[in-house]
């Protein structure tokens, strides 16, 4: 008796977050270090939400420490996060209390989620004078 091969359909799903990271050979307890590495962090997930049309809510940082601890932080706004600028601010507001560090960080990563379509801007609301 013969068994046909059932094939599994890849399914193409919204995707629920984008994001980037970076790894360091030897951990490293600088703040000015960490600062620049975000600003690249944030450059690669900015691009990544800029070519796809998307846009979110929610930045999340993860940091993985020397003795291999992982912490995330996330901070979750009312409003898509619309420029590149307030990316980095929101990554920065999540490092910075971080500091110092014990330990140096091995890794470092930055994700969006709560993705949406990019939203047009909408016009203000105003009453006649």
């Amino acid at each position: 008796m013969h068994v046909p091969l059932r094939r599994c359909l890849l399914v193409r799903r919204r995707r629920l977050a984008g994001g980037a990271g970076r790894r360091y050979p030897l951990p490293i307890a600088r703040y000015a270090v960490h600062a620049n590495r975000i600003r690249e962090i944030v450059d690669k997930v900015w691009r990544y939400c800029e070519g796809a049309g998307i846009r979110g809510r929610t930045v999340t940082l993860k940091v993985k420490f020397a003795n291999f601890q992982i912490i995330t932080r996330s901070r979750t706004g009312q409003m898509q996060i619309r420029t590149r600028g307030e990316l980095e601010q929101l990554g920065d507001a999540l490092l910075e209390p971080l500091f110092p560090v014990a330990r140096g960080i091995r890794l470092l990563g930055i994700s969006m989620s709560s993705l949406a379509a990019e939203q047009a801007e909408q016009p203000e609301f105003s009453l006649p004078v």
